[in-house]
């Protein structure tokens, strides 16, 4: 009886062991390869604005031996306002064409790149610290290299690229307004919202944290959050809720994380371009 006992225990000891083995494999390969889990690249832009029928100029910008590849794509009124695109966590630029296209349609400038190792953008693999660096030269491109007034700059992100906006909104008071679609508060809370934060260790082993939702009270500049009620409004809600005013949202009846402006333009649009009006930033027209 002690020795069928002694087995059960060394067993159970064994399994025990096992499992704890594999969740600390599981933790360091999740704070190991956490970049790789967050951006997801793609170097083959297949849209561009021309494939859509819109004029652009192809731009290229060094930065500490890479090259950050945008598209400068002007408006019919090019004394407009500027929109300063930061893209998403997924594929590049062509994965924002129709969007981009939208917006010069809107009466809009607007400047979209690719963060280092995404589309033709070299360098990378792309880190938080990175990005926030890309988005950096990519203000400096318009402000010393194209002599656009800050105070016409609207810089817009959306999903992973509205941490970014808020981290740049926050370094440039001097802007015009920030605008923030598919909100992200943090990775944080959104592995918490993915139910992984129950699990895992996240907020103690993450090293890309993209946490807006800390920064954005010391954004100083005019801020709307665009979001379809398809999404996330709660996470929208919250970065509205620590913003500064003055701040205006705007949820998108039938919009999701990605089609917002293509659901429900009439009201996507129509709040853009109250928005910016508002603080002298007009959008000329609504796109039919």
């Amino acid at each position: 009886m002690i020795a069928r006992r002694s087995l059960t225990f060394r067993l159970v000891r064994g399994l025990v062991s096992a499992i704890a083995v594999i969740y600390v494999l599981i933790i360091a390969a999740l704070w190991y390869w956490q970049a790789a889990f967050i951006f997801k690249p793609s170097p083959v832009v297949d849209v561009t604005p021309a494939d859509l029928g819109v004029t652009f100029t192809k731009v290229a910008l060094p930065i500490d031996g890479s090259q950050l590849a945008g598209w400068w794509v002007p408006a019919d009124n090019p004394q407009t306002a500027t929109l300063l695109y930061l893209h998403g966590n997924a594929n590049n630029v062509g994965a924002n064409a129709r969007e981009v296209v939208r917006f010069h349609h809107a009466g809009l400038n607007v400047f979209i790149f690719d963060y280092r190792g995404y589309g033709e953008s070299t360098g990378g693999p792309p880190r938080e610290k990175l990005v926030y660096e890309d988005a950096d030269r990519a203000w400096t491109y318009l402000v010393s290299d194209r002599h656009i007034s800050s105070a016409t700059i609207a810089i817009y992100g959306h999903s992973l690229g509205a941490a970014v906006a808020v981290d740049l909104a926050r370094k440039h008071p001097e802007a015009g307004a920030l605008v923030v679609e598919g909100a992200l508060t943090s990775i944080a809370d959104l592995a918490d919202e993915m139910r992984v934060g129950s699990l895992l260790p996240v907020r103690l082993i993450l090293t890309e944290r993209f946490d807006a939702i800390s920064k954005i009270g010391s954004v100083h500049i005019p801020t709307l959050i665009l979001e379809g009620d398809a999404d996330r409004p709660l996470m929208a809600r919250r970065l509205y809720d620590s913003a500064r005013d003055p701040k205006q949202m705007a949820l998108i009846p039938g919009g999701g994380h990605e089609d917002s402006a293509e659901v429900n333009p009439k009201v996507y649009f129509g709040a853009l371009d109250s928005f910016l009006s508002q603080y002298r930033l007009k959008v000329a027209r609504q796109p039919d």
